[in-house]
């Protein structure tokens, strides 16, 4: 049980005149998970004569794992004010909207707040005013953000340990030839692409190697008749037995070792006779991917086995692009909004087009922000040099002609932005 009253956050910046750069306030609550910043400019960035001033949500576990609006944010009605020092009259006041948050726009505010001609040359109060705080009662406990990361460090690193060691895995994936090691139980756990790989028909397509020591056994047994070269060879998936395999995982070629087949069946009996009375290690699993780099797929195994991910530069393969495309495919939400926030928030004036002819306008949860980004910018975004890339070199963008017909309807239809402060 809680109860709402309204509140207030005021902090004492001195010699804020001497300050060379951005500060923030300690974070502050609003409820038992609504935490918050305000972020203070003493010279605004393209209009010195101002200073600039904005609210900063610092978002919960579960804010952090999507990219839409913040809905219980959007319940605030919040004014942020700068007062004198001395006499404590309000120098500027504004009401802020709060709909807008989000993990892409997790700060809201003004980059003209205030001139600074009005204000104190020593000190001034920032402050804010909520018109609604909630109070718990005793048994309720903060649920604090805890900069992202839920669990303990030495349970990830436990978790992390386990990853890409043959001695506990029971899959092997063959990515562009390149071995890489994990556990069915974990992936079927985090992935439901996995669990359809590993359960079910998708079974009957997977390829299972042959025992370590069995290999090594029987290569010492050169008096054996042994079957010609097919019997390990790379079957196509309609071949499988499985028809509804090659829509579903068509990247993927699927090895099937099949019995070994001779003429002579006494032969063929002999071997298997010898066979069956070696001891004969678990089979693991084998997989070639073929349509991603090894250092993407194994950074989304390691997002399945920590809930941890680390972003690499644009080009290198564990980008936020190349970990969404990834996330995408093999059907992991929390990695793909991970990479969709870190898309959105390096999304600018020069990348934006080129990211939406290129790459957005394939996938839906990206296109329609990207689209609405440049839209909004567009009198900048045209003058940019990968804008006039893309237009002077329409051939290599196959959505060209449908995507410049769309943005410019939408220019001409509405011209107002969301991103102009």
């Amino acid at each position: 049980m809680s109860f709402k009253v309204r509140s207030g956050f005021e902090f004492t910046l001195l010699n804020y005149n001497n300050l060379s750069t951005k500060v923030y306030s300690p974070p502050f609550a609003t409820s038992l998970d609504t935490f918050w910043q305000l972020k203070f400019k003493p010279t605004s960035k393209g209009n010195p004569e101002y200073c600039s001033v904005y609210l900063v949500a610092i978002p919960s576990h579960e804010e952090g794992g999507t990219t839409s609006a913040w809905t219980n944010r959007a319940t605030y009605s919040a004014d942020i004010y700068i007062k004198h020092p001395e006499t404590l009259n309000e120098i500027k006041k504004a009401t802020l909207d709060t709909t807008k948050f989000s993990a892409i726009k997790p700060l809201r505010g003004w980059n003209r707040f205030c001139k600074k001609t009005l204000l104190p040359s020593d000190q001034i109060i920032l402050g804010i005013e909520f018109d609604k705080t909630e109070f718990g009662t005793p048994d309720e406990k903060p649920r604090f953000p805890g900069n992202g990361k839920p669990f303990p460090d030495d349970l990830v690193t436990a978790w992390a340990d386990q990853l890409n060691k043959p001695e506990y895995a029971d899959v092997e994936f063959k990515v562009q030839g390149q071995s890489i090691y994990a556990n069915t139980t974990i992936l079927m756990r985090r992935s439901e692409y996995f669990q359809r790989m590993f359960v079910g028909r998708w079974v009957e397509s997977i390829t299972y190697n042959q025992g370590e020591e069995e290999q090594a056994q029987q290569q010492q047994r050169q008096q054996v008749p042994t079957p010609e070269e097919d019997d390990d060879t790379d079957m196509d998936s309609n071949a499988s037995g499985s028809s509804g395999i090659n829509n579903s995982i068509s990247s993927h070629k699927r090895r099937r070792v099949s019995d070994s087949e001779s003429d002579d069946e006494d032969d063929d009996r002999s071997v298997r006779s010898i066979c069956s009375s070696l001891p004969i290690r678990s089979k693991r699993i084998v997989i070639d991917v073929t349509d991603f780099h090894p250092d993407t797929f194994l950074e989304m195994l390691r997002f399945l086995y920590t809930n941890r991910v680390s972003f690499g530069t644009r080009e290198s393969p564990t980008s936020p692009t190349n970990l969404f495309k990834i996330a995408d495919k093999y059907l992991i939400e929390n990695l793909q909004q991970h990479a969709k926030v870190k898309l959105f928030r390096g999304l600018n004036m020069n990348n934006a087009a080129e990211f939406l002819f290129s790459t957005a306008w394939q996938y839906d949860e990206l296109r329609d922000h990207v689209m609405n980004y440049v839209v909004q910018n567009f009198q900048i975004v045209c003058k940019t040099p990968g804008f006039k890339s893309i237009t002077s070199n329409p051939s290599n963008y196959p959505q060209f002609h449908n995507l410049i017909t769309e943005i410019l309807r939408k220019v001409f239809a509405d011209d107002d932005s969301d991103y102009s402060d």
